[in-house]
């Protein structure tokens, strides 16, 4: 019993040596939510609303399409998109065939961060025009799309990824759904 009551102390006294070195550190508060990290060695991530074909809902994407598809990185009073290196831009690791900064949609309310499999619905989006803040909006091939996602079958709704680099140097990611037509 007394060898129990000891390892627990020390335990105890080895965490808490352990927890004062972290803070002495420096290392509890190196991580910064905001774009502008000064007090943080590593970057923190910004999710963003993203519309695959702005201005459609739900989104398609045609099996036996050809040419390209437009995705949008959506401004917000959070993010300005003039802010993103346009070269870090990825859609399921695909780069953009070219970019253009315009207004083309309003975010939908449920960003579709994290839902995948049966929960994904196709109707997670909208089909809302122009809000008045920029949008940075890319532009992928279609069959690369395709290619990318491998495997479906016409009704499928899948969610598809976005990666960017802030200019900051913090991660940016973010989702839209699309539905697989024929």
């Amino acid at each position: 019993m007394k060898s129990q009551v000891g390892m627990k102390k020390s335990l105890v006294l080895s965490l808490t040596l352990i927890i004062v070195a972290i803070a002495a550190l420096g290392i509890l508060e190196t991580v910064s939510w905001s774009a502008s990290y000064p007090t943080s060695s590593v970057p923190p991530t910004i999710i963003v609303p993203v519309d695959i074909e702005p201005g459609y809902c739900p989104n398609p994407l045609n099996v036996y399409g050809r040419g390209d598809i437009s995705v949008a990185i959506l401004g917000t009073e959070e993010l300005d998109v003039t802010e993103i290196a346009r070269d870090s831009v990825r859609l399921q690791e695909l780069a953009p065939l070219r970019s253009e900064i315009r207004d083309v949609a309003k975010p939908f309310s449920l960003y579709t961060w994290q839902v995948s499999g049966d929960k994904v619905k196709e109707d997670y989006c909208t089909n809302e025009g122009p809000d008045g803040k920029l949008d940075l909006v890319l532009y992928f091939s279609q069959e690369d799309i395709l290619k990318a996602v491998g495997s479906t079958r016409t009704g499928d709704v899948l969610v598809l990824g976005v990666t960017a680099r802030h200019k900051s140097g913090a991660l940016i990611v973010g989702q839209d759904v699309v539905v697989i037509k024929k």
